[in-house]
């Protein structure tokens, strides 16, 4: 069974709730407008039973304490304007009966009856009030109440009507944005940009619409990420491919002899594809780790002095000085990605850093963070290269002409940094390449300032 529409089931609630509110205050008004009916049809009634009594006192009086056939002619006039009918009795004698005037079978009831007393408090008759219809309430009474249920009735079928109508309205404005980023969502799995929210969008649609927006230029610049990588990939795995393939087939033709020297070029394309390969397998596999991770207090101090003891020889046999400055520096983080991330920053010194001058790792406490910093005298880089460093695949011409590297190892350190909550960024304003490594600081005494 298909289920119903959102906007169907708008306008079923709306008009399902109008309808109920509009019957319930219905009934609750016709509840108390029907007490409030009855109580003035009773003091209506008493009112006209004590001036039908004055009225008899009075004529009786005025005939000279004594009932008259003229006495009893005019009191029926004055009687009748009450809108009552009345039957005026002295013991079994009848004075005066207006229910006679009235066709029978007109239903007559008795609404009130009591004895008149005269000036001296004897009794000198007994009164009855009559009514038409039940409960004493006038012809023109019911039909009163009639005329008031019929209008509540009217007043719900109106106030349903005006519900539906205003709910077909408000559940089209609704939903009609809904349908048009239900639209766009369909198109961005074709690459399709998010347009600018409908107009009239309601607050919760338009953050809506904000956060498809946003997935859509994620999933777009993953497309070109992806785009790029296998670019990139081909593009750096072609190379050595087409070194070994090139040499093999020019030994299988003569050209080139086949000796421990073509067997060393070929180790060397072999070991340097491995490389690559490692690298990337290395890439993916610190994307898929950085969710997992460890958060654990740790002395970058201590990371510092372990990588300078690691490699200061390779930098000496380079004709490099490597100096250390491990002021503590308490930090949170994965002690094995600080560890990887020191290194790539220490050997990416170690190919760029000319030789005779000295390169600096230091460590340092910034206010609420813990700092790692690698400095070295090589190439200034040229605006807009500072970020650039950071791209995979990306390396210094100095790399690229001798084949060094593959450029992922700064793309690595990086990544590795954001998935700790910190961050590893080119420094702008020193002479040479320097590259800080910022964690948060772990809880320590505070030393020395960036």
């Amino acid at each position: 069974m298909r289920r119903l529409g959102l906007r169907t089931r708008l306008v079923a609630a709306f008009v399902g709730v109008v309808i109920l509110t509009v019957l319930m205050a219905s009934l609750l008004a016709n509840v108390g407008l029907h007490r409030s009916l009855d109580s003035y049809f009773e003091r209506r009634t008493d009112d006209a039973a004590t001036s039908a009594g004055g009225l008899v006192r009075a004529a009786y009086t005025n005939a000279g304490e004594r009932w008259t056939a003229q006495t009893t002619d005019l009191l029926a006039h004055e009687l009748v304007l009450t809108g009552y009918d009345f039957r005026l009795t002295d013991g079994e004698r009848v004075l005066l009966d207006t229910t006679t005037l009235k066709p029978p079978g007109l239903g007559f009831r008795r609404v009130s009856s009591y004895s008149i007393r005269g000036s001296g408090a004897e009794v000198i008759g007994r009164l009855e009030m009559f009514a038409l219809g039940p409960g004493g309430n006038l012809p023109a009474d019911d039909e009163l109440r009639g005329q008031l249920d019929r209008a509540h009735l009217l007043a719900a079928a109106l106030a349903g009507g005006v519900a539906i109508a205003v709910g077909l309205l408000f559940a089209g404005r609704l939903t009609r944005p809904l349908r048009q980023l239900t639209d766009a969502a369909r198109l961005l799995g074709s690459g399709s940009q998010i347009a600018a929210d409908p107009p009239g969008a309601s607050p919760e649609v338009r953050e809506l619409g904000e956060a498809m927006r946003s997935l859509s230029s994620d999933l777009e610049r993953q497309r070109r990420s992806r785009r790029q990588l296998a670019q990139d990939l081909s593009h750096e795995l072609r190379t050595p491919l087409m070194l070994i393939q090139s040499r093999i087939e020019a030994m299988q033709d003569g050209i080139v002899a086949f000796d421990a020297d073509g067997l060393e070029l070929l180790h060397q394309e072999t070991v340097r594809l491995t490389g690559l390969i490692d690298q990337i397998e290395r890439l993916a596999e610190a994307e898929a780790a950085m969710p997992h991770l460890r958060a654990v207090p740790l002395d970058l101090d201590v990371v510092a002095r372990e990588a300078h003891a690691a490699l200061a020889g390779a930098f000496e046999m380079k004709g490099i000085a490597l100096e250390l400055d491990a002021a503590p520096a308490p930090a949170i983080g994965d002690p094995d990605a600080v560890r990887q991330i020191t290194l790539n920053l220490l050997s990416n010194a170690l190919k760029y850093a000319p030789p005779g001058e000295p390169a600096r790792l230091s460590t340092c406490r910034d206010a609420e963070r813990s700092v790692l910093r690698v400095r070295d005298s090589g190439r200034a880089l040229a605006e807009g290269e500072q970020e650039e460093m950071f791209e995979r695949f990306r390396r210094g011409p100095r790399a690229a002409q001798h084949g060094e590297g593959a450029g992922l190892g700064l793309a690595i350190a990086r990544e590795l940094a954001e998935a700790q909550g910190g961050s590893l960024d080119h420094e702008d304003g020193v002479e040479g390449m320097s590259f800080a490594l910022r964690l948060p600081a772990a809880p320590g005494p505070r030393t020395g300032g960036a």
